[in-house]
C-alpha cells in the first residue's frame, strides 16, 4: 500500500463514529453462518478447489488458477476431506460431482 492509499484509508477510519468503528471491527467476528461439517460448511475458496479437482486439475494447476500456493491448495483439500468425511481425491471428485450439481 502506497503512502497516499494509506493516508486515504487512515482518513476513512478516522472519520468513523465510535459505533461505526465497533460495527466494522465486529464484522469479521460475527456469528458463523456455515455449519462446521458437511458440504454446506465449505468456504467459497474450498468450493473453488473442489470444482477444479472435479475438472481433473492437479494441485499445482489449481494453485496457478486460483493464484495461491500449492501448499495452500493442499491445506484447503485437507479441510475439505475432514469436513465432508472423505479420504481420497477420487472419492472427493465422485461426491463433489453429485453434491455440486444437485445444489449441495
Amino acid at each position: 500500500m502506497g503512502d497516499s492509499d494509506f493516508e486515504s484509508a487512515w482518513a476513512e477510519g478516522a472519520a468513523l463514529s465510535t459505533e461505526e468503528a465497533i460495527a466494522y471491527a465486529q464484522r469479521g467476528r460475527g456469528e458463523r453462518k456455515r455449519p462446521s461439517s458437511g458440504w454446506a460448511s465449505l468456504t467459497p475458496t474450498e468450493l473453488d478447489v473442489v470444482r477444479l479437482v472435479t475438472e481433473g486439475l492437479g494441485n499445482k494447476d489449481i494453485a496457478a488458477r486460483l493464484f495461491i500456493s500449492h501448499r495452500t491448495v493442499q491445506t484447503h483439500l485437507t479441510h475439505v476431506y475432514a469436513k465432508v468425511g472423505l479420504t481420497s481425491r477420487v472419492q472427493l471428485a465422485q461426491e463433489a460431482a453429485r453434491h455440486l450439481h444437485d445444489g449441495r
